[in-house]
């Protein structure tokens, strides 16, 4: 097992298909469809002790946004370190993300290539 990653991202089919993508490296895939739930898994996963290895992160989404994610990651020391890739339809939002402690930034659409090189790439430094 290549470890755990968190997919928080609000689009079904996007979802969906990084899970199946991941999942076929070897990754064991949690998903939340937004932020409420990606700090509600990351809140109980602290607790039991089974942080995931890294976080792709969508910053657009509703009722919790990736911004909001991404700031309450970056406010806790047990949290803060875990590899994040953020997502996001738009270019400018890359600076802003690297602000906030993201690891990586995809522009939407991208490819699975550069998904599982960006995976690849962090999971190789971080592990």
């Amino acid at each position: 097992m290549a470890g755990t990653i968190l997919i928080v991202e609000d689009d079904d089919q996007l979802r969906e298909l990084l899970k199946i993508v991941l999942m076929e490296e070897d990754f064991n895939v949690e998903i939340a469809p937004d932020g409420q739930e990606a700090i509600n898994f990351l809140t109980k996963a602290k607790a039991d002790g089974k942080l995931p290895n890294m976080i792709l992160l969508d910053l657009n989404m509703p009722v919790v946004d990736g911004w909001k994610v991404a700031a309450w990651l970056n406010g806790d020391p047990d949290l803060r370190d875990i590899p994040l890739v953020v997502t996001s339809a738009t270019q400018e939002h890359g600076e802003r993300a690297k602000a906030l402690g993201a690891d990586a930034y995809l522009v939407k659409p991208f490819s699975t290539d550069e998904i599982l090189g960006v995976v690849s790439l962090l999971s190789f430094l971080n592990g």
